[in-house]
């Protein structure tokens, strides 16, 4: 008779635990996470991911039918030692240390997203030279002996020719199987996947990482902000902040990416016709992104002072970059795809995103109604890549001096922004009338120019005549 209760879990029921709570394209990136771990590991020594070409040369194809998922990369293959003791567990080692930037935390991501989308897997992979491969048996998870993967020593299936790893998902779960049945419901969702994948990873793009799916390409969704260069006129800068919080560095920009919204693109119910799809403050962790162009009181929005998203500020954007050895120490939920609001780092940073909305959001308010003298700020700023808004040449460009943050954490960069010349105030007058009577006004003062003239610009030229004939 035992002297002991069994309190081990099964292994169906720790899968179903896993992968329950984890959306399809979320599982997918955590396997794109683990080919830029690879990049990051074998790249160990360079000026970690600073430079504008970190990732040239690099890149990741995926593959998905109605059968199965593949991912193959070139980013260096997984060390051996790291697939008897770490890469395979279900969870990472309380010891294991990394001296490189990764997001991974708790050792679950890629076995997570191969449990996710199938049953079976074989892990091809090569590292220094050097080829083996991990197997998933189909019955891994029903059978209750042993927790281990087997290793095949130089498999002959390999497929790899260089450093990398490719790995082979089959055996499709049911409702995946379902999704990937046809060529429409697989080309519907690699759309889908595509923007995930703009949205995670536009800057890890940008700087030279090349991801595609069923050989399509994905392209990048570049932050840009404007920024007048010219030291000696006034213009549209954006607010900067750089800090070290133990050992996190923090970035932060925020500014106008466009104009702000005219009359013409903000109508009746808070409708837009410009998208607000580019306006807010982007988050990222390590290069990830972890919340992209969020609107809400996550990034600040309605909170210290600055007023909810409207579409009126349609033109405001930011983000902030979050960069340590130290993944654990990074704001971030265990998905990747969220904030950790309470953190202490992210509270401290909060409140500089909080500042720099609070500028552009005032800004917003000043020149409300007089967007025509306000686009001769906006209009000539030239666009910048968020990545040379923190270089030093960039900083001489603002023609702003840095404050020392109050904490001592870093320095922050307060743009001086135009003000409207005339401090009467102003008034929107908005209201309705049917397009034939538009058109009829437009033949009125303007001629045959109908494609050319906004219904603003009517309802401007009718009041500025009411007004002559009123002070005469």
């Amino acid at each position: 008779m035992a002297n002991s209760a069994n309190g081990s879990p099964t292994k169906e029921f720790f899968v179903e635990m896993l992968t329950r709570d984890i959306e399809l394209n979320d599982a997918i990136l955590d396997l794109l996470d683990n080919c830029l771990d690879g990049v990051v590991r074998s790249c160990s020594g360079k000026d970690k991911l600073q430079t504008a070409d970190f990732y040239a040369s690099y890149g990741a194809n995926i593959t998905i039918s109605s059968t199965e998922f593949s991912i193959t990369d070139n980013c260096g293959g997984i060390p051996r030692d790291t697939a008897e003791n770490y890469a395979f567990r279900m969870g990472r080692v309380p010891t294991t240390r990394t001296d490189h930037p990764t997001i991974g935390i708790y050792g679950i991501g890629m076995k997570r997203a191969i449990f996710k989308i199938g049953k079976a897997a074989r892990v091809f992979t090569q590292n220094s030279g050097k080829q083996y491969a991990v197997s998933i048996p189909v019955d891994w998870a029903t059978d209750t002996s042993s927790w281990d993967f087997p290793i095949d020593e130089r498999p002959k299936d390999n497929p790899l020719d260089t450093d990398g790893t490719k790995i082979d998902i089959s055996e499709l779960n049911p409702s995946i199987a379902e999704l990937w049945s046809t060529d429409g419901n697989i080309s519907s969702f690699v759309e889908t996947l595509k923007k995930a994948i703009q949205e995670s990873y536009s800057l890890i793009i940008q700087k030279g990482f090349t991801i595609k799916i069923n050989n399509q390409v994905v392209t990048a969704n570049p932050v840009e902000l404007l920024v007048q260069k010219d030291v000696e006129k006034q213009g549209i800068r954006p607010y900067v902040f750089e800090g070290q919080y133990d050992d996190v560095s923090v970035k932060v920009a925020i500014g106008f990416y466009a104009p702000m919204a005219s009359d013409d693109d903000i109508e009746e119910m808070n409708e837009s016709k410009r998208s607000s799809y580019e306006a807010g403050i982007t988050v990222v962790c390590n290069d990830r992104v972890v919340l992209y162009n969020d609107k809400t009181g996550l990034t600040g929005w309605g909170t210290n002072g600055v007023p909810n998203y409207h579409t009126q500020f349609i033109g405001i954007k930011g983000i902030v970059v979050f960069e340590s050895t130290n993944p654990k120490a990074l704001p971030m939920t265990t998905t990747k795809r969220g904030i950790d609001h309470s953190s202490a780092i992210y509270i401290a940073v909060k409140d500089k995103i909080c500042e720099g909305l609070k500028m552009f959001t005032n800004y917003t308010n000043q020149w409300k109604g007089r967007n025509t003298q306000e686009r001769a700020f906006s209009t000539i700023a030239q666009k910048v890549q968020y990545n040379d808004l923190f270089s030093k040449t960039a900083k001489e460009e603002y023609g702003v001096t840095p404050r020392k943050d109050i904490r001592g954490y870093g320095q922050t960069f307060r743009p001086n922004l135009p003000k409207p010349a005339s401090e009467k105030p102003f008034r929107i007058i908005r209201y309705s009338k049917s397009v034939e009577d538009v058109k009829v006004l437009i033949g009125y003062f303007y001629g045959d120019k109908e494609e050319t003239v906004s219904p603003s610009l009517i309802g401007e030229k009718c009041f500025d005549k009411v007004l002559e004939d009123a002070k005469k």
